[in-house]
Parts: C-alpha cells; sequence; structure tokens
C-alpha cells in the first residue's frame, strides 16, 4: 500500500487490517488497534487454524475472491461484522474491515423477545376461543341456525388462520434469534405425509380440492424433527390450496434417492394443479416477507415467512428446497433432504 492510501486508512473510524491466510497481521489502522490492542496478532492466528477438519472464520475470506464474503464474529463480549474489502491472491493476503454492530443485534434480540412475548400472550387467549367454537359446532344438539353455522364456521377458519400466522411469528423468532433447533430424532417419513395430510383434508374438501398422498415403499428415516418437518409440508399444501382452483389437485409424495453406498436422500414434493408462479417471482418466494403477486383463490393474506421458515426447517435438516412452475399448469415444491448414514 502506498503512504497515501495507508494515512487515508489510519485516519478512518472504522477498523481495518490486511491478514494473510495464516492469520500474520501485516498491516493495522489506528482504529483496529484501539478497539483489539496489540494482541490481536494471537487472536487472528487462532482463527486461522483448522480444529477437528473445521477451518476458523478467517478461512471464509480467501476461497472465493469473486465473491464477496461477510459474518458476524463475538469477540470479548462484542459483535463485530467482519467485512473484504480486498483480496490480494497473488500474496495470499486479504484486507478486512471490522464493524461493531453489538447494540444494532442487541436491538434485533430486544424485537425479537418482544414479538415472542406478545404472540405467546395471544396463542392462549386465541386457543380457548378455537375450541369453544369446535365445541359448539360438534354439538348436533344445538341445531343452529344455518346462517348462524356459517358465521361460526366463517369465525372458526379465520381463528384457524390466526393461529397459523402467531405460529409463524414465533418460529421466524426463534429463528432470528439463533434458538431455531430441530433436534436429531428419528423421523418416519411415511408418517410426515399422512399427519401433513390428514390435518388439511377437511380445508381441501371444503375448497372441493383434492389431495392425493403416496411414496415409495421402505422409506429410510431421517433425523431431526417430525414436528418441524410436518410443519413445512403443511405450509407448502397451504400455500398451494391458496393458489388452486375448485376442483383441483394437490399430489404429496416422497421416495428415496439411491447410490451405490445406499439411501441418499429423501425427495418431497407437492406439486398443484393451480395458477403457476411468474418467473421473476421464483427466486423471491422463499426471502422474508416475500409473497406471489398471484391473487388467492381463497382470500385473505399472510406474513409472507410460510416459506421463508419452509427453507429454514429444511436446511436445518441439511437439506434444501427447489421450486419449479408454469403459469396456467400449476407448481411444484421440492424438497431435498440427506438421508444420515451409520459411520
Amino acid at each position: 500500500m502506498n503512504d497515501l492510501r495507508l494515512s487515508l486508512l489510519d485516519n478512518i473510524p472504522s477498523a481495518i487490517a490486511v491478514v494473510h491466510m495464516e492469520g500474520g497481521i501485516t498491516y493495522r489502522n489506528r482504529s483496529f488497534d484501539d478497539w483489539f490492542g496489540k494482541g490481536a496478532d494471537e487472536w487472528m492466528q487462532r482463527s486461522a487454524r483448522t480444529v477437528g477438519g473445521e477451518r476458523g472464520w478467517l478461512q471464509t475470506f480467501f476461497l472465493d475472491e469473486k465473491v464477496d464474503h461477510s459474518l458476524d464474529i463475538e469477540f470479548n463480549g462484542r459483535v463485530y461484522r467482519v467485512e473484504r474489502i480486498e483480496h490480494r491472491g497473488d500474496r495470499n493476503q486479504v484486507a478486512l474491515s471490522f464493524e461493531d454492530v453489538t447494540r444494532q443485534r442487541e436491538s434485533e434480540q430486544a424485537k425479537s423477545d418482544f414479538t415472542s412475548m406478545i404472540v405467546h400472550d395471544l396463542r392462549g387467549p386465541l386457543s380457548g376461543i378455537q375450541g369453544t367454537l369446535e365445541f359448539v359446532l360438534s354439538q348436533e344438539s344445538a341445531r343452529l341456525d344455518s346462517l348462524y353455522e356459517e358465521l361460526l364456521r366463517e369465525a372458526s377458519r379465520e381463528a384457524e388462520r390466526m393461529m397459523s400466522l402467531i405460529n409463524e411469528l414465533l418460529d421466524f423468532s426463534k429463528i432470528e434469534s439463533g434458538n431455531f433447533d430441530v433436534g436429531s430424532d428419528s423421523v418416519p417419513i411415511a408418517a410426515v405425509l399422512k399427519r401433513s395430510v390428514h390435518s388439511l383434508q377437511t380445508v381441501a374438501g371444503r375448497d372441493n380440492i383434492h389431495l392425493v398422498s403416496g411414496h415409495g415403499i421402505d422409506l429410510p428415516m431421517l433425523t431431526g424433527s417430525e414436528e418441524k418437518l410436518t410443519q413445512a409440508i403443511i405450509n407448502l399444501i397451504s400455500n398451494s390450496l391458496k393458489f388452486t382452483p375448485s376442483r383441483g389437485v394437490i399430489s404429496i409424495g416422497a421416495q428415496v434417492l439411491r447410490d451405490q453406498g445406499g439411501p441418499k436422500s429423501i425427495i418431497i414434493t407437492v406439486t398443484d394443479s393451480g395458477m403457476g408462479i411468474a418467473v421473476d417471482d421464483l427466486e423471491k418466494l422463499f426471502e422474508k416477507y416475500k409473497q406471489s403477486k398471484n391473487k388467492s383463490f381463497r382470500g385473505g393474506g399472510g406474513t409472507g415467512l410460510g416459506l421463508y421458515i419452509v427453507k429454514q426447517i429444511v436446511e436445518a435438516h441439511g437439506g434444501h428446497v427447489n421450486i419449479a412452475s408454469i403459469q396456467g399448469v400449476g407448481t411444484s415444491m421440492i424438497i431435498d433432504i440427506p438421508v444420515k448414514r451409520a459411520a
């Protein structure tokens, strides 16, 4: 670096350091020394080490010089956002900037905690409302006037939709706070499909939509959470129900993908005969708060978090989710989750 550039870097408030692959610091500006002190050399070298096959966070910035890398690290109780501002591949060096985002993270955590508290408080009374409505509607002796019965059923549907929104907000809060854990139970996918279809069979029948489910025989177990995977499939089916017309079909299936070593992964598909999705919308659907521009046949909005949560659940199980769609023909959601093999 030339003298003028070094002088400029020395006088900016952001912490800047140039490091090589082994963690040695070849340049640091004044802000870097003010934040991390002279002992940063040892800390940076530890960050570059490989432990148990896992590379330290510093190695991320040497992976691909054409890709911008950024990550948050915690050091001495503070959180810093580290970004690569230059990659000098000829010298195996990178220039990194460090931004203290501790207050931002604390603010985000406070918002998440507040959201979680509110939705928990809403969940209890809403469960009571749902239970009361279901009880009244189940009583043959009530002999409700047809108008009142329809109003109660509509209230029950809205309460059900509200509970779904609350559950999405709870999951979103857990994901944002880093407390989203799917566990390591053995999960029978056939049971997941059965539960998912059964929970929405009444809704589909009411809207005159056929749910068809099938799967290969002897599906291997997956490792994770049966509850969360069921939730993911229910979210996908619910999404298809919104955009599939009366007398349409939604098919749900699973099959095992094998290689020479045995079962490799399980492919789960949810395919509908709905209106399809525009190409421009496809890449955005799994982002937070993003929704298709299509108008739902069933009415009612949503949080825009359903498919985002599906993606988080699938990725927490080591898998990935894709989407294929043709406008006027239908949409297929494809989940691919690896089967963990015994060591």
